[in-house]
């Protein structure tokens, strides 16, 4: 009788032993395939060139995100990633699960977060001001954006220091300090000069980006750094990748 039983833990200890070696084998096929079935859509996706640098990484178990219907804790990175209006940023997307066929299973915990160099500014101010300042850097933990304005008859440089935040998807712009040629000002002196130019930026209402994005990527957070860059964050609708709604671009209506 033990002589069976010790047979019978030995069977059931070599199964065990197998079902490891076979896993093994099956993480480390998956680890070596999958990322470059991925770099290889964001390629496709972003239209990037052969050599652009995708660095794609896998968290967890992949067996066992297998088991869940997709591949789990995948985070790509590409830098200098070309967005709208000439736009270049350092690109970082985070999903806690990717189905094997994103175009008809839906994505779990998506994020984005865009990383905006110093010398990228001035698109994403164009942008935020609706065209309004020509100019922008990150100084003292504020965005100051500036334009060259005609105030009796002189040109003049205006800077403006705005406070960012992100409320429901929208940009959230605080006048926070108004400068023309040196001299603090106030921003209903400089309103009384400029007549309405400026309003967009010196008494903002919520900036719409939704007709910038495509419409499954909602805005969260903007952050401005101490390097001088900024760095906006988004999260994905788990159908972002799979539905052509969501592909498309959204609208500010």
């Amino acid at each position: 009788m033990a002589r069976g039983r010790s047979s019978w833990w030995k069977k059931l200890l070599g199964v065990v032993i197998a079902l490891a070696v076979l896993g093994g084998a099956a993480e480390f096929a998956l680890r070596l395939i999958l990322p470059g079935v991925i770099e290889t859509a964001v390629r496709g996706q972003l239209k990037l060139s052969g050599d652009h640098p995708v660095d794609v990484t896998l968290g967890g178990s992949t067996v066992l995100n297998a088991f869940r219907g997709g591949v789990g804790d995948v985070t790509v990175t590409v830098p200098e990633t070309p967005l709208v209006d000439g736009i270049v940023a350092d690109a970082t997307v985070h999903a806690g699960l990717v189905p094997f066929n994103p175009l008809t299973g839906e994505i779990r915990d998506g994020t984005v977060e865009l990383t905006v160099p110093q010398d990228q500014l001035a698109g994403v101010v164009k942008l935020l001001t609706k065209g309004v300042a020509t100019t922008g850097e990150v100084r003292d933990g504020e965005l100051v954006v500036g334009r060259s304005v005609t105030i009796l008859g002189q040109e003049i440089p205006l800077t403006i220091g705005l406070g960012l935040s992100v409320a429901d998807g929208d940009v959230l712009l605080e006048p926070k300090q108004v400068s023309a040629a040196g001299l603090d000002l106030s921003a209903e002196q400089i309103s009384q000069a400029t007549g309405a130019l400026l309003d967009p930026v010196l008494h903002p209402a919520p900036v719409c980006v939704r007709d910038q994005l495509p419409a499954g990527v909602t805005l969260t957070d903007v952050t401005l750094s101490s390097t001088g860059t900024a760095i906006i964050e988004a999260k994905l609708a788990p159908d972002a990748v799979s539905n052509p709604a969501q592909r498309a671009k959204g609208s500010c209506e």
